[in-house]
């Protein structure tokens, strides 16, 4: 940026009148010139009233109203200063061309090393470095090393689309979720997501969407209440971001996550009688409010 000589002040900058300037067709207080599109202006910083760019020059630059001073402030290469002010090109006269030089003897170079040969590529499942087309492991790796973290806790194993489910009872669902974040291999530390589905007389299953940052593979892990009001155990000890997810799964569904550190409701609320209200909108068995006719809008007629 350049700053032009003259009176001290603020720094202002140039501006060109656009069709929604404010100033279009008002008059310069210097030249009594009405302003046109694309004219050069400048605001003054005191009063804010319109100058010719030219003209604030032309007046030592400073205000034709109030004398406030201002220094414009415009950028280099727009060729809004004038052209005297511009220095002259120097002249550089062009190098006499050298003779040309011989160019030397060509000198055998030694042959180049051969290169080593490429590492075979691992074979499929061998090693974290085998993914799949969304750049996961493969689901058969993921199921092995889950088997043999969840011995012992009744697993069942299946699959949906891409990942592998393990559902387990409901009094393993803590010890088996703590597996799934600290075993190495599998190292599940981020909980996408949890949720329930009402079977009615099936039960209710509670379901945890499972991610590893660390080694790019997913699974899912679910239990199974026999009925509402069942309680399971809370996993905000194993995965922190569990919290707001087992609260609005209890109020939707009408189960409980014991042990949550604070078991309230997070998108519903209790009345005077502590029910909470309206009521597990979630489960089918839960009434919709009926359809209410549009309402009547105006005022009704005289008699």
């Amino acid at each position: 940026m350049s700053t032009e000589g003259g009176a001290a002040g603020a720094a202002i900058s140039l501006r060109a009148t656009l069709a929604n300037s404010k100033w279009l067709g008002t008059a310069c207080p210097k030249c009594s010139g009405v302003f046109a599109v694309a004219d050069q202006v400048v605001l003054c910083p005191s009063c804010f009233s319109a100058h010719h760019a030219s003209c604030w020059r032309e007046n030592g630059n400073t205000c034709a109203k109030d004398q406030t001073p201002g220094r414009i402030i415009e950028p280099r290469g727009r060729g809004a200063s004038p052209a005297s002010e511009a220095p002259a090109p120097v002249q550089v006269q062009a190098p006499t061309p050298a003779a040309p030089v011989a160019a030397p003897a060509a000198v055998a170079r030694p042959a180049a090393p051969a290169k080593p040969a490429a590492p075979a590529a691992p074979a499929k499942g061998a090693g974290p470095a085998v993914r799949d087309a969304k750049g996961l492991r493969p689901m058969e790796g993921v199921r092995a090393r889950i088997e043999s973290a969840t011995s012992g806790l009744a697993p069942v194993f299946g699959t949906a689309i891409d990942e592998v489910t393990v559902t387990v009872p409901p009094e393993n669902l803590p010890e088996a979720a703590r597996r799934l974040k600290e075993t190495d291999g599998l190292k599940f530390d981020y909980l996408r997501c949890l949720s329930g589905v009402d079977y009615q007389s099936d039960g209710i299953e509670v379901v945890y969407h499972l991610f590893s940052t660390r080694l790019a593979q997913k699974c899912v892990l679910k239990t199974r209440l026999a009925a509402e009001g069942d309680a399971v155990g809370t996993v905000t000890t194993v995965w922190a971001g569990a919290d707001w997810h087992e609260r609005e799964t209890a109020e939707m569904f009408n189960i409980r996550f014991e042990g949550h550190p604070y078991p309230e409701p997070l998108l519903l609320e209790r009345d005077d009688q502590g029910t909470i209200v309206p009521g597990p909108v979630l489960l089918k068995r839960f009434k919709l409010r009926p359809k209410e006719p549009p309402a009547q809008y105006g005022f009704p007629e005289e008699e």
